[in-house]
Parts: structure tokens; sequence; C-alpha cells
């Protein structure tokens, strides 16, 4: 495979879509900590950590979306794709934008304590969007 063949447009959506797989598989969504002084120089700490799979139904549509993103690169690099009903460029704009959507609800619905993992999501799937969109993922309409 000759590297210096593949587009710029394709380098993103792969970028992009590399930096939300692990935002939405590796890295916390969420975190919290707290401390109290107990007296006599005793604190008692807790703290706790979520991903995206344990956020709710949201969370876990954002994981699918993200393999969905990595099934639409993979598509990319293999010599002969299958054949698909819609261009591979648009289905990959879709499932980065319905990623991207499910990252920004979870945020609207619980914005405090967030962790780097919901803005790598965000992120991630943002920049793969555009590339896809870069691509020719555009949606037409007939002007008639």
């Amino acid at each position: 495979m000759d590297m210096s063949k593949i587009a710029r447009s394709t380098w993103i959506v792969t970028g992009g879509t590399i930096v939300t797989l692990i935002g939405t598989l590796l890295l916390d969504w969420y975190s919290f900590s707290a401390s109290v002084d107990v007296g006599l120089g005793r604190t008692f700490s807790v703290s706790a950590s979520v991903g995206a799979w344990d956020t709710g139904s949201i969370g876990k549509l954002a994981v699918l979306g993200s393999v969905v993103m990595l099934a639409g690169v993979v598509l990319l690099f293999v010599p002969n794709p299958p054949d698909l009903p819609f261009p591979l460029p648009m289905a990959i704009l879709v499932a980065c934008s319905f990623t991207a959507l499910m990252v920004a609800l979870k945020f609207l619905d619980h914005h405090s304590d967030t962790a780097i993992g919901i803005w790598a999501s965000l992120l991630g799937s943002l920049i793969a969007a555009y590339g896809a969109y870069e691509m020719g993922g555009r949606f037409s309409m007939s002007s008639s």
C-alpha cells in the first residue's frame, strides 16, 4: 500500500476516528472526587470515574457510533470494498455526526465534572465529520 496516495481527507477521518475511539472506549467521561476532614488530622477521600459505556443509553449509542466510524475507516483502506447503496463518505459523515450528537446530548444532560474522554470524543467525531465532508460525503438535493 502506497501511503503517499492516501488523500488528506482520509487521514483526517482516520485521525478523528482514532481520537473518538480512545475517548469513548479508554478514557473517562466523568470524574468526581471529594474529601472530608473528620478531625484529628484525618481526612476521608472518595473518588469515582465513569466511561462512556457506563453513562447510560446515550453513552452506549456514542460508543456504538464510534465503532461504526471505525468500520467506515476500515472500508476506506480495503482494496475492493463492498458496494453500498450510498457513497461511503456519506455513511462515514452520518456516523460521525450521530456520534457527535450523542456526545453533545450527554454533555448537555450532565455537564459538570466532565473528564477528558468526553471532550476527546466530541472533538474527534467533529474532526472526522469534517474529513468525511471534505472527502465528498455531502448530501445533494435536486434543484427541480
